[in-house]
């Protein structure tokens, strides 16, 4: 079934199918849980469905049952693994494309988090998009599209994947029985982050990353902060986001103006050392933190 707010997206790239204009790389851009590892499967599936209607999978041919079972052998999805994607891996897509399809249809390869590429990698793949077969279409998805060479995204149909009524997201939201937590709010157009955290029983974390965030001026021992870290460092992200979004309410409030550029460098610094140490190192990197914004608070 279609996300709501995903209809807009997949109307444009039906019209531009049915009118011979879909091009055979196609881009999706997007934030981290708005959608588009489902709707670039949909279209995969829906490209190799013998049967389709308006791009949407019949869901019971042969390809479609394929599919289902993630055994199709005209489809590849490469995901990040590690922190980048090689040129050995590019290489293996290349090869894929140019063999002939063993269902005698098309031929689809799903390039996840495509920014991730290295610099080989990414001119590598310049040449499957340079010299594109019939019947062969490459999906790749990123959130952060400016990572991108100018080069591929120059060979690339882009769409930007987002929630542009965040009254139907909220609905949608409402329908998962979620607690109406005091940040739910910042992450309405990121639906499926919060569907992943529920699904994962991380909601009481997230809420105490939360609370730690509004408090952190007034504690002392950060010792479960840093054991939430430690077992996900992602989340790291999410305690930057509602210490970001405290200080833009100070802002409003009236904090002064270079005071906040203060706490925003230290921000910035947080982020920067938390990205490479651990253990006590983290716990004293979040102390120096808490410091720095009790200061910029006196």
């Amino acid at each position: 079934m279609m996300l709501p707010w995903l209809e807009n997206v997949h109307q444009q790239l039906m019209v531009s199918f049915a009118s011979g204009r879909f091009h055979h790389a196609q881009l999706f851009n997007g934030l981290e849980g708005v959608g588009k590892q489902l709707l670039v499967k949909q279209l995969a599936d829906a490209l190799l469905c013998v049967q389709a209607e308006s791009l949407i999978a019949c869901g019971q041919c042969k390809s479609c049952l394929l599919n289902q079972a993630d055994t199709h052998p005209d489809k590849r999805s490469i995901r990040v693994d590690g922190q980048s994607i090689g040129v050995d891996e590019i290489r293996e897509i290349s090869e894929f494309m140019q063999h002939s399809a063993a269902q005698n249809g098309n031929k689809v390869v799903v390039l996840q988090q495509c920014h991730k590429m290295t610099t080989a990698a990414a001119n590598a793949l310049l040449k499957t998009l340079e010299e594109p077969s019939a019947g062969r279409y490459l999906l790749l998805t990123t959130e952060h599209v400016s990572q991108l060479p100018a080069t591929v995204l120059s060979r690339c149909a882009r769409s930007d994947v987002k929630v542009t009524d965040t009254a139907v997201a909220k609905q949608w939201l409402a329908n998962l029985n979620i607690n109406d937590y005091s940040w739910l709010s910042l992450f309405v157009k990121q639906p499926l982050l919060v569907e992943k955290w529920q699904a994962d029983e991380q909601l009481g974390t997230i809420d105490l990353l939360y609370k730690f965030a509004t408090e952190i001026k007034d504690s002392h021992n950060f010792s479960a902060l840093v054991d939430i870290f430690s077992k996900d460092h992602a989340l790291i992200g999410i305690f930057v986001l509602f210490l970001t979004e405290q200080l833009k309410q100070q802002l409003i409030a009236g904090m002064d103006f270079f005071v906040y550029q203060k706490a925003q460098q230290a921000l910035t610094e947080f982020i920067h050392n938390s990205s490479k140490v651990l253990g006590l190192n983290l716990s004293l990197a979040i102390s120096r933190l808490a410091f720095t914004l009790r200061e910029c608070n006196k």
